[in-house]
């Protein structure tokens, strides 16, 4: 396949057949765990994603005339980001059951029927829906809507006005308050690990090990969604970035570093939970089959001295 953006071309290449991998292991997963697990959210990670590398395949080959196709990697990119933040959290969420048996950010429905029956008022009633993992998915919601209104909005402008048209600064609006709002919940998500890892005993969990552990990789790519707004050689809207060869390699490697990569990394150490609790579940299945033989060897050992004692000859 030829490209007219080459460098950008093969970078999203790469992690077309990255994210590919990863997403088909994600299937895999799910498939055994079922849908009803914190896998699913991982799926989904892997799907936007896979449709946003294929999208930045498609203006890579076609060119910047084809403008569609790079609103379409922007959009499938941000709903990435959108669906890692909501995996961060419910890491924790993940945690606190393992250990406690409920989570207070993200309880049961029954658990919140509950709440509701106790309450006095239709009111109180409604704000006990309001559980804390349902008002951080409600706030990433319009932040999402007004990344992809802020970015869609420049599709009917001409490339060559891009940088003179008045919707621009509209855009540049819009999409610094979705940007930074997505970067404040990645920072709460972060710190309800923190505090449950101080505060719950949850430091012993996979989970929320894989939170600390991607926590600068998402970090760095929240702090990038609202630095590529602002600065121009990281803006896929400034015409700058843009060469008869299509985009720059000095865009290339800010956009595939700062933002693809961190999440793929961060994505990769999320789904690893999944094999190092399997393999710590067969490590703690080992040891108690090994603690049942020796407690049965000891018993045995036990029972046979005492008969022995009982047949000795006074």
């Amino acid at each position: 396949m030829s490209f007219v953006s080459p460098d950008s071309g093969i970078a999203a290449s790469i992690f077309l057949g990255l994210y590919t991998i990863y997403t088909l292991l994600c299937v895999k997963i799910v498939y055994h765990e079922g849908w009803r697990t914190i896998y699913t959210f991982f799926l989904i990670f892997g799907v936007f994603r896979l449709a946003g590398q294929l999208s930045g395949v498609a203006f890579a080959s076609l060119g910047i005339d084809h403008w569609q196709w790079l609103i379409a990697y922007l959009v499938f990119s941000a709903e990435g980001y959108f669906v890692l933040i909501l995996c961060t959290l419910y890491l924790t969420c993940k945690a606190q059951q393992e250990v406690h048996g409920t989570s207070w950010i993200k309880p049961t429905k029954g658990e919140v029927k509950i709440r509701q029956s106790k309450c006095t008022n239709r009111w109180k009633k409604r704000l006990a829906w309001f559980t804390y993992a349902r008002v951080f998915h409600l706030l990433l919601i319009p932040a999402n809507a007004i990344i992809i209104a802020g970015g869609t909005m420049l599709t009917s402008v001409n490339p060559q006005d891009i940088n003179t048209s008045s919707k621009v600064h509209t855009s540049k609006a819009l999409r610094t308050a979705g940007q930074a709002i997505f970067l404040l919940q990645t920072a709460i998500a972060i710190s309800a690990a923190v505090f449950g890892a101080m505060f719950e005993n949850l430091w012993q969990t996979v989970s929320i090990k894989a939170v600390f552990l991607a926590a600068p990789f998402v970090t760095v790519r929240g702090i990038f969604g609202v630095m590529s707004i602002y600065i121009k050689s990281m803006n896929y809207f400034d015409i700058g970035n843009y060469s008869k060869d299509g985009l720059t390699s000095k865009f290339v490697i800010y956009e595939y570093v700062l933002a693809t990569t961190m999440e793929f990394i961060a994505g990769v150490i999320y789904v690893g939970t999944y094999y190092l609790e399997r393999a710590k579940r067969g490590r703690e299945g080992v040891d108690k089959e090994a603690a049942s033989m020796k407690s049965n060897v000891l018993s045995a050992g036990a029972t046979e001295s005492e008969i022995t004692k009982g047949q000795r000859p006074e």
